[in-house]
């Protein structure tokens, strides 16, 4: 197997440029899903729940890190859940090649799951609209490395399996270049 691409979205943009992104999206989504749902959907009033509320967001990001391993341990693959002293402080890895879907699968599962839950309940419990607007935002700023991740796996070849290294991924591919 060849490497196609060695990809490290750290390197590429930058700590402090990853993490200002995250911030801005954050910022952008809480202010869309806040505005969408308080204009259109329901004006009663929220309810204010101080230990929920840091319940919910203390909780965000392990269980962001938690479903991005749920895929993969679903395909009987091995995936670790590992705690660093850098940005970001918790994150998944894998020791062994696994395929370009389920990569993808596993770096978008948090992103679709999370963004729909919050969705519901803010839909279907209107009260707590504001307490899914800070969680969904929260997510949405993690979600930023997995966004640009993908970005870059969807441009791979179809074959290609993924190996993980110290600060990304290796797309490694059979044969001759594409």
């Amino acid at each position: 197997m060849n490497c196609w691409k060695s990809i490290s979205i750290e390197k590429e943009f930058g700590r402090e440029r990853l993490l200002f992104m995250s911030l801005i999206m954050m910022l952008s989504y809480f202010i869309i899903h806040f505005v969408f749902f308080r204009t259109f959907i329901s004006n009663v009033p929220f309810v204010d729940f101080g230990l929920p509320l840091l319940f919910f967001i203390l909780s965000i990001i392990p269980v962001h890190i938690l479903l991005h391993c749920l895929p993969i341990w679903a395909f009987g693959k091995k995936a670790t859940i590992s705690i660093r002293e850098q940005w970001p402080y918790c994150n998944f890895s894998t020791k062994q090649a696994i395929s370009k879907q389920l990569l993808i699968v596993s770096i978008a599962f948090p992103l679709v799951v999370i963004t729909l839950v919050t969705i519901i309940i803010s839909v279907m419990m209107p009260q707590w609209m504001h307490v899914m607007a800070i969680v969904a935002a929260i997510n949405m700023g993690l979600s930023v490395y997995d966004l640009l991740y993908l970005k870059q796996l969807i441009h791979a070849p179809k074959s290609c399996v993924i190996e993980e290294y110290e600060n990304g991924y290796n797309i490694l591919y059979k044969g001759v270049r594409p």
